[in-house]
């Protein structure tokens, strides 16, 4: 079926359900960013790929709303079908609630799939006038939906994370007791992926596993066949006091409650059903506030710190290896193609110690596909390089002991001298986040200014956050913390985020530079607490393209003291040749 094809049929089931409008959100039962694939459902029925979009339909008309990092590929995926785009933050551009609300007449109602969408969501369309119907309409016209995943799970061992379940468990019910409640709901995967120290590969680049809990005050309810955990990973659970329940009994189970309790509940992470099912048992206190577990599992234990560093070197092995193999083929002029990267960095990673899976798909983006900030080449559609202009890359890995995220800008041959002060700028903005000193009382929205100073200055703006909480073996998108004018969460000490600054010019190219960082404590004396970054990305930069003059003397030390440590830290991994090439690719910048 084509696009237009779905949409009549969505459309022709809306209005048979006596409905004005629905609209579908790239979510799923767990609120998550990275979706399962039965939960693909924008995508299969706009034909956009991204994420954080929402798709509305009103009798008359279909709109797509996408963040800034997905206005370039939205237009691209969209063309030839009725769909508007909806570029949010635009200037003129609605919002999907106003948007909805000034189309339905007056009594008419919305439908959407309340068990996949975040009931903060729903909510935001309550409180624009929006009269909501839970009713799941594109399921059924889904044709060959996959299945629920339920792919064999793990738990990662003490020794790496620092903690057990059971311990877990206990910092939960301490947290939970503070706020009055004796229960909580745990949907969001990587909230029970931390608190169980659970993990399997039910999502594509995310190694967790579908599931719900539960957290009660003696024990902890798992929705999910205990079936697809070995005999001593199940000992360990029930040890910890875990009980073991099917998937879809987490709703029946909340109507069915009738213990006294009141239920913690985190509107953003829950999905509208469950919460609703909370609201509608007499005997259950709804409680709405933030879940407790983010904050805890975003500052990451001394053990899960130490095996990121692990990690790290050997994630720069592979991109030490990638480096070279690249430049050996561009240099012999054999044939590359965009989508031949994917697979020169897959195999590179895959090949060291810990690796499980990428940690999302490879954008890897030549020239004017830069410019798209989460572009993916296929086998049918991508670029070939050229000895000529930028080739971004931007990966990472899932390992045992951490995940990565890392962007580097290639230079592949002859570039223009305003491409190299694009480069220059955005590496000096790179380096201003990683030599941030701050106060402990700074959010991520204060700490996002860091960055853009060195483009500011130049009036220039990238349309996304500076960076992004990463997960420990989990979601390479964690929050609550991020780098970005949004985020009002203080920063912590074991906090980990992404530096990655860019520029992006629509139809010529993108640049973008990427670290993992992890905040740190500096000193503490009579003007407060200062924090502060360390890398944990050790991959050299390509200095190829960078103009050494707009660089500041301290910006150069930086850079050089950086490299000392990555030279020191990978060479001893390396072969003679590969030294010989990271002690070229690490070489002092000179005034």
């Amino acid at each position: 079926m084509t696009t237009e094809e779905k949409l009549s049929a969505l459309r022709r089931a809306m209005e048979a359900a006596g409905l004005g409008g629905y609209f579908i959100t790239c979510s799923d039962p767990h609120c998550g960013e990275y979706l399962p694939d039965p939960w693909q459902t924008v995508g299969y029925f706009s034909g956009f790929k991204g994420e954080n979009a929402t798709l509305v339909l009103t009798r008359e008309e279909t709109a797509l709303w996408v963040d800034g990092r997905f206005f370039v590929q939205a237009d691209k995926e969209t063309t030839g079908t009725s769909i508007q785009v909806m570029k949010m933050g635009n200037p003129g551009v609605p919002t999907r609630e106003d948007w909805l609300a000034a189309r339905l007449k007056a009594g008419e109602k919305c439908g959407f799939d309340g068990f996949s969408t975040p009931c903060a969501v729903g909510e935001s369309f309550e409180k624009k006038g929006v009269s909501l119907v839970s009713l799941d309409l594109a399921g059924p016209l889904w044709e060959g939906r996959p299945d629920l995943p339920s792919t064999p799970a793990w738990l990662l061992p003490e020794e790496v994370t620092g903690q057990s379940p059971a311990q877990r468990l206990a910092l939960v019910r301490e947290k939970l007791e503070a706020a009055g409640a004796q229960a909580l709901v745990v949907g969001a995967l990587d909230q029970l992926a931390w608190l169980l120290n659970l993990r399997a590969a039910d999502v594509a680049c995310t190694p967790y596993a579908a599931a719900f809990g539960l957290v009660l005050p003696e024990r902890c309810l798992l929705f999910m066949e205990d079936s697809r955990l070995d005999s001593a990973a199940r000992e360990e659970l029930e040890k910890a006091g875990v009980e073991f329940h099917p998937y879809q009994e987490l709703i029946p189970w909340l109507k069915g409650c009738a213990q006294s309790l009141t239920v913690l509940a985190d509107p953003q992470s829950l999905n509208y059903d469950t919460v609703e099912a909370i609201r509608e048992n007499p005997a259950l206190t709804l409680c709405q506030g933030e879940n407790p577990i983010d904050l805890l599992k975003a500052v990451k234990t001394g053990r899960e710190l130490e095996s990121l560093r692990d990690c790290h070197i050997q994630d720069g092995v592979a991109m030490v290896q990638f480096w070279m193999d690249l430049e050996e083929k561009m240099a012999a002029g054999s044939p590359l193609t965009e989508y031949d990267i994917d697979g020169m960095v897959a195999a590179r990673r895959a090949a060291r110690p810990g690796y499980l899976m990428d940690s999302f798909h490879t954008i890897a983006a030549y020239g004017p596909n830069g410019a798209m900030m989460h572009y993916q080449a296929t086998a049918e559609d991508h670029r070939v390089l050229e000895p000529k202009g930028f080739l971004l890359v931007d990966c990472g890995g899932q390992y045992r002991n951490g995940t990565t995220d890392i962007t580097r800008t290639y230079q592949l041959g002859p570039v223009t001298d305003q491409e190299r002060d694009f480069y220059t700028w955005v590496l000096q903005s790179h380096i201003a986040m990683a030599r941030a000193v701050f106060l402990d009382y700074c959010t991520g929205f204060a700490l996002d200014t860091f960055a853009r100073g060195p483009l500011w200055a130049h009036l220039i703006n990238y349309r996304c956050g500076t960076g992004h909480g990463v997960a420990f073996v989990g979601s390479v998108h964690e929050g609550p913390h991020r780098l970005s004018p949004k985020n009002e969460v203080v920063f912590r000490p074991g906090m980990v985020v992404t530096d990655e600054p860019g520029i992006y010019e629509t139809d010529w190219l993108g640049i973008r530079i990427e670290n993992e960082l992890v905040c740190v404590e500096k000193a503490v004396n009579q003007y407060g607490r200062f924090l502060g970054f360390e890398p944990l990305t050790c991959c050299p930069y390509d200095l190829s393209p960078v103009k050494t003059q707009l660089l500041t003397r301290e910006e150069r030390q930086w850079v050089n003291d950086y490299h000392g440590w990555v030279y020191d830290t990978l060479a001893p991994w390396l072969n003679e040749k590969e030294r010989a090439f990271l002690k070229e690719k690490t070489r002092p910048l000179e005034e």
